[in-house]
């Protein structure tokens, strides 16, 4: 039997496990793309602040809109891997879901993994609606290479945010879960930099941003746009790193606890 065979059958045939990732991932989207609590807020809202803040107040100032492109791409990824995670396992956990997935003969990470498909395809939807604003409305024109540089930068922000998602997710319950990820989503955003201008805050707020991973990550989309980097890139890629190390024991931890 090939190593890629599972133990799970279909009416006649056995899958591989490839085949089970997939078809978990594909059952993930569906029962996100029918929760219009969902899916409406994480899909509209990015494009939304954007199309206000990045192309009505910036007028024709196409820089203006290319660095504002930068910090809604984090946004972007921010919404659907928080609350995927966080509320949504918190309120899989509450209603048994969780439980059923670990006593059914599917991969321990099939569960995981499709939550993970769940919000890098959210977020690549999100993405590429900025894309052509910015390219369309906002008159950014940005070489092809800088265009998938930045597209691999906001993708990839979504590993932090499951992950400290995880965290809340397995660590609390639906009420609390939800009330901790619109928390956490309100403090990255805003505090990190995404919404607004750091410089328009006092300088202790200023300094709050540079223990937050959004923070970061805006820093390294801003160097893609423009197109240069710099030492402080290389500083800001490791924090990036950290946080990811960092968000992955706490949920590794509270994942432990929470299938014992």
């Amino acid at each position: 039997m090939n190593a890629m065979t599972t133990t799970i059958a279909s009416d006649s045939y056995p899958m591989t496990a490839l085949q089970v990732y997939f078809r978990e991932a594909r059952a993930e989207l569906v029962r996100a793309w029918r929760t219009p609590a969902f899916a409406l807020p994480t899909l509209l809202m990015p494009l939304a602040f954007y199309c206000l803040f990045g192309l009505l107040f910036a007028g024709s100032n196409a820089d203006t809109a290319r660095d504002l492109l930068a910090g809604y791409g984090i946004l972007a990824a921010l919404g659907p891997s928080l609350f995927g995670f966080g509320a949504g396992i918190a309120a899989d956990r509450d209603n048994g879901i969780l439980a059923l997935k670990r006593v059914s003969p599917l991969p321990p990470g099939a569960f995981l993994a499709a939550r993970l498909a769940c919000a890098l395809v959210f977020t690549l939807i999100v993405l590429l609606c900025l894309y052509a604003l910015a390219a369309g409305a906002g008159g950014v024109t940005l070489p092809a290479a800088t265009w998938l540089t930045l597209l691999a930068i906001q993708l990839t922000s979504v590993l932090p945010f499951c992950l400290l998602g995880l965290c809340i997710g397995l660590s609390t319950g639906s009420s609390a879960a939800m009330a901790l990820t619109n928390i956490a989503f309100a403090s990255l955003a805003v505090l990190g930099g995404l919404w607004m201008p750091l410089s328009l805050f006092p300088t202790w707020l200023q300094d709050v941003a540079i223990g937050l991973p959004t923070y970061h990550l805006d820093c390294l989309a801003l160097a893609a746009v423009r197109g240069h980097a710099t030492t402080g890139t290389l500083v800001h890629a490791l924090a990036t790193a950290g946080f990811i190390a960092a968000f992955g024991g706490f949920a590794w931890r509270a994942w432990a606890a929470a299938t014992r």
